[in-house]
């Protein structure tokens, strides 16, 4: 018996003589006491025979949860198994899809990773049909219990027919069977209302999501209207008009590692008294893109913490990290579960506003990676050519955090490599930060359980 590689431990956590075991495979967790620890470390020790007597019910309770494994045999066989499941298992729980209304956008964002496919066409009532049918196809033959979608763009509010139009197709469909129905808006947030939102609650709406790049001087630099003017005043007006009535989560772009235009926007939040009112913040780098149509390996060389060294995205980890804890904000868990969609027959989907389906949004507009589309039942060559793609067996096979990254992101390996089959690896980045993440997710644990 072993600790299972995929196995991470913090040690001293969270008090002298205490440690914190996290496997990443199964993502289970679990304090131990020191004793305990030197068995673990010394497990064919003569000496320690008595000891593991004693702690025989800790010991098997250690290997159901996958922290412990026979062998290394074991620990291998589970990740093949584990992998398996994770590209050709159904999570019958709910089905995520992605639905463009339109590629179309009321503002001209300087980053915009959608600019080099962007047509400014609206998904018709026809196209939107065939969605819908596709969806439901799916929903019967695989059983989902609930469908999730998100809406999204160019500006998904730029078409607000089409919009109202599937929600409310699919709520009327999912209710006559039971099938739970919500979705999820993705905007600028320059168009919603408290009247609109409460339009859509009635729809199913369920959450809101906004991006926001800092205070107006920042914000309205990134994210101005298209023709010209600034957009922070009125999307912050927006927020606060809606927020009693509907959750709203923030997603906030940053470069490099200097973050304090992150801390001005809370504390600005925080003078507007909408801080703890908000739901999720989603901090992340800003995103690299593909290059031109029938060119997309010419991906944009724009200032992307992609293409930073791992210090400087340290850094701004950590930076980030401290404060959220500092303002008691939630700070999503790190160390989940991430695997490429790409690489799933049964994962999320986006369907652009042509009909064409996508299995990454960032490929959204370059059809040479659809993987099919709302006209036919049957995926295409391509989405077999992505399901063929096994980056995790390129990658050392005791990495502690393979199971959460499967080999990395397709979408960085093609940036990286031009081609969609090497690895990516971020285990430095992982190693520096898996502690203050698996730290972060056993507080929330007991605090739950107060």
């Amino acid at each position: 018996m072993k600790l299972s590689d995929y196995t991470i431990t913090v040690e001293d956590y969270p008090k002298e003589g205490e440690h914190i075991l996290f496997n990443t495979r199964t993502q289970a967790m679990v304090k131990i006491k020191q004793e305990l620890k030197e068995i673990l470390s010394n497990y064919h020790d003569p000496q320690k025979i008595s000891l593991i007597t004693k702690y025989c019910n800790e010991l098997d309770q250690l290997l159901k949860m996958g922290i412990l494994v026979e062998n290394e045999d074991q620990d291998r066989e589970k990740l093949r198994a584990f992998f398996r499941q994770l590209k050709y298992g159904v999570d019958r729980s709910f089905m995520h899809v992605t639905v463009l209304t339109t590629d179309a956008c009321n503002f001209d964002c300087v980053y915009c990773f959608e600019k080099g496919a962007r047509e400014d066409i609206n998904m018709k009532e026809s196209t939107c049909n065939h969605a819908m049918d596709w969806i439901k196809s799916k929903i019967e033959r695989l059983g989902y219990e609930e469908l999730y979608i998100t809406f999204y763009g160019g500006e998904p509010l730029v078409n607000k027919p089409i919009l109202e139009y599937l929600a409310s197709g699919m709520k009327s469909w999912c209710d006559e069977r039971k099938v739970c129905f919500r979705f999820m808006l993705q905007t600028n947030g320059y168009l919603i209302t408290a009247e609109y939102i409460e339009k859509l609650l009635k729809l199913g709406l369920s959450n809101v999501r906004v991006s926001v790049d800092g205070l107006a001087h920042i914000h309205d630099k990134n994210r101005p209207l298209k023709g010209g003017g600034g957009t922070f005043y009125t999307i912050m007006d927006n927020i606060v008009e809606c927020i009693d009535k509907v959750k709203i989560s923030l997603s906030v772009s940053y470069d490099k590692d200097d973050i304090k235009h992150i801390e001005d926007l809370l504390d600005y939040l925080e003078d507007l008294e909408i801080l703890h009112k908000l739901g999720e913040f989603i901090i992340s780098p800003i995103h690299p893109s593909f290059g031109p149509k029938n060119h997309p390996e010419l991906f944009q060389q724009m200032s992307c913490m992609c293409n930073y060294d791992d210090d400087v995205i340290i850094s701004a980890a950590r930076k980030i990290h401290k404060l959220m804890k500092y303002k008691g904000l939630p700070v999503k868990n790190g160390m989940t579960i991430t695997a490429c969609p790409l690489a799933r027959e049964n994962g999320s989907v986006t369907i652009d506003q042509l009909g064409d389906i996508y299995k990454c949004n960032s490929m959204l507009g370059y059809k040479e990676f659809s993987v099919g589309d709302v006209f036919s039942d049957e995926y295409n060559f391509q989405h077999q050519k992505f399901l063929n793609i096994l980056p995790w067996q390129n990658c050392p096979q005791d990495c502690p955090y393979l199971p959460m990254c499967s080999g990395g992101c397709r979408f960085m390996a093609f940036l990286e490599n031009k081609n969609f089959y090497k690895p990516t690896c971020k285990k430095r980045y992982l190693d520096e930060m898996a502690p203050v993440f698996i730290k972060k997710e056993y507080e929330e644990m007991m605090a739950q359980k107060k």
